[in-house]
């Protein structure tokens, strides 16, 4: 089995977005997806596939404006994950190619703390792209982990630095990096706005006015988002 952890809240149309992406994966495994949302209205959930079980996590207090309670609710969604537990993250304004659980399961047979560099980021508000260099790291969204590594994400959780995927990826252990840009951070949704640079309105990058970039990244998918 595979596990996905989804920290999300006030976000409704990134969620939704989220459930048709997670809905096109062509993992045959089972799956259990644990999604914590700390928003004050709950997000409608719609998600239902054969051999998937999906968990919502409630944690209170609630989260308002400007604060930052994503460690604490990866925390809260870890607390109901087993240990043995092969887990991928899955945030929820990120796009994930229809081969990514297949391929991100595959690759944690070979390594505890897996994840994809070279990370894409494309804001829609903006209609900017851009490619990062990142070859040490693979951000958040892009990163599974199982075994020492899952106990790693604990412990940087708990650490609750702003940016736990660096946090995560400093730590000793068996690690694997691989290419492919089979996810793309999408910033600019409504809602609740990420911490991430790609969500500044200062964020630099290639213009993409007509989408033909953002077309060349995730093919079809593209109109989720124009």
């Amino acid at each position: 089995m595979l596990t996905l952890l989804t920290a999300t809240g006030a976000r409704p149309r990134a969620w939704a977005i989220c459930e048709r992406l997670m809905a096109a994966q062509d993992y045959t495994g089972q799956v259990r997806w644990v999604v914590v949302d700390d928003g004050p209205v709950a997000q409608p959930v719609s998600f239902c596939r054969p051999s998937w079980s999906l968990e919502v996590v409630r944690p209170v207090p609630y989260w308002t404006p400007g604060q930052n309670t994503q460690a604490r609710n990866l925390l809260a969604g870890l607390a109901v994950i087993k240990p043995d537990a092969r887990v991928a993250v899955i945030e929820d304004d990120d796009w994930y190619a229809p081969d990514w659980l297949t391929h991100v399961a595959s690759q944690l047979e070979r390594a505890e703390l897996v994840g994809e560099c070279r990370a894409r980021y494309y804001n829609i508000t903006l209609h900017r792209g851009r490619q990062l260099s990142n070859t040490g790291h693979a951000s958040l969204c892009s990163t599974a982990v199982r075994g020492r590594a899952l106990a790693g994400l604990r412990e940087a959780c708990r650490r609750a630095p702003k940016f736990i995927d660096l946090d995560l990826w400093r730590q000793p252990r068996s690690r694997l990096l691989f290419g492919g840009h089979r996810v793309v951070g999408i910033k600019g949704l409504p809602g609740r706005c990420g911490i991430g640079m790609g969500h500044r309105d200062d964020f630099r990058g290639a213009e993409d006015q007509t989408g033909a970039l953002l077309r060349e990244w995730v093919g079809p998918d593209a109109e989720l988002y124009l």
